[in-house]
């Protein structure tokens, strides 16, 4: 009966401790790895919306979307990603996009988007510019990315591919999607 109290204590201590050891286990399980991060952002980016702009978007829909853009910068050979990049702005509409080719004179895509203050658009899960940080978490949390800083920038996916939200005082400034680094 010396052993009876012992007993208890483990007992208790075994049905305390293992909840606590689950908990812990299944937290790490749901914290993504840097590749999922980014397996997760490219799917994110490759799918997300803009209004009707989408990554890969053709020229010729972006044009019948939105007309000819007011600027288009020179066609740029950016070696790092293998493509020709020209920017097509759109400050009425609060947009710049980077278009893309695989040769100078191939068929553009969208490459990147841009939207700042002007734009009204939001993505197809409702953000916009003026949304607050707090729609953005609760719209994207799951796909936050490690490099996403509270009050700054909230990163779905990662830098590679995703999207990306800047904000000033609890609001978004900023939708970027596509690569912010190679």
């Amino acid at each position: 009966m010396k052993s009876f109290p012992l007993m208890l204590c483990l007992w208790v201590l075994a049905a305390v401790a293992a909840p606590l050891a689950w908990g812990a286990e299944k937290a790490e399980k749901k914290r993504p790895t840097a590749d999922e991060q980014t397996e997760a952002g490219f799917k994110l980016m490759k799918t997300e919306l803009l209004g009707k702009l989408r990554f890969e978007m053709k020229a010729g829909e972006v044009v019948a979307l939105y007309g000819k853009a007011t600027a288009r910068g020179k066609m740029e050979n950016w070696e790092g990603v293998g493509l020709y990049v020209q920017q097509w702005d759109y400050p009425e509409l609060g947009l710049e996009l980077q278009m893309a080719a695989e040769k100078k004179d191939g068929v553009q895509t969208v490459y990147m988007i841009k939207a700042t203050k002007r734009c009204q658009l939001s993505t197809s899960h409702g953000i916009r510019i003026g949304s607050t940080e707090k729609e953005v978490v609760k719209a994207y949390g799951e796909l936050r990315g490690d490099e996403s800083e509270a009050g700054k920038t909230f990163i779905a996916g990662s830098t590679v591919g995703g999207v990306i939200f800047s904000f000033k005082e609890g609001k978004v400034t900023e939708i970027f999607i596509g690569a912010a680094s190679e």
